[in-house]
């Protein structure tokens, strides 16, 4: 009887994180839902030794919340040892000087085989703040992977 107690209370316990949880997970949404609106408002060719054709684009991304992020997208899916990724980076704040990549937690990862997309983690705006955008294009050649291409937006808010 006193195991069916335990068992009872602790299944009524984990009752009450699932709804705990649950409740949460509403409110993250409509946030997302209300942050509407996203546009470039940045974009900068990705070029090889700085010379065309372009590869992609590398582009800085607003919210209607002052939300900001990088986005890469390559002209085609990137090959078998090759990869790709995007940076925001921060000017002023209290995070001055923050680089986030694709790679960083809120990301997508970077570019793959496969694939031709990725984006950073949002960043919140601010007074003062302004930030900008990196793409850049990666290539294994056998020594492990090296930087085969770069370009930035310029730095806006």
């Amino acid at each position: 009887m006193k195991t069916l107690g335990i068992l009872l209370s602790t299944a009524g316990l984990a009752g009450v994180g699932v709804l705990t949880f649950a409740a949460a997970a509403p409110a993250q949404a409509a946030e997302a839902a209300t942050c509407s609106g996203a546009r470039s408002i940045a974009s900068a060719p990705m070029l090889r030794d700085h010379r065309p054709p372009s590869w992609g684009t590398v582009r800085l991304v607003r919210d209607s919340c002052s939300q900001y992020w990088a986005e890469i997208s390559m002209a085609s899916p990137v090959v078998a040892n090759a990869k790709a990724n995007a940076f925001v980076v921060q000017y002023g704040g209290g995070n001055d000087g923050r680089v986030l990549s694709c790679d960083s937690s809120g990301g997508n990862g970077s570019v793959i085989a496969g694939q031709r997309t990725c984006r950073t983690p949002k960043v919140k705006g601010g007074s003062g703040i302004t930030f900008a955008a990196i793409g850049r294009e990666y290539h294994n050649y056998g020594g492990g992977y090296e930087e085969i291409s770069e370009n930035a937006t310029k730095r806006t808010r």
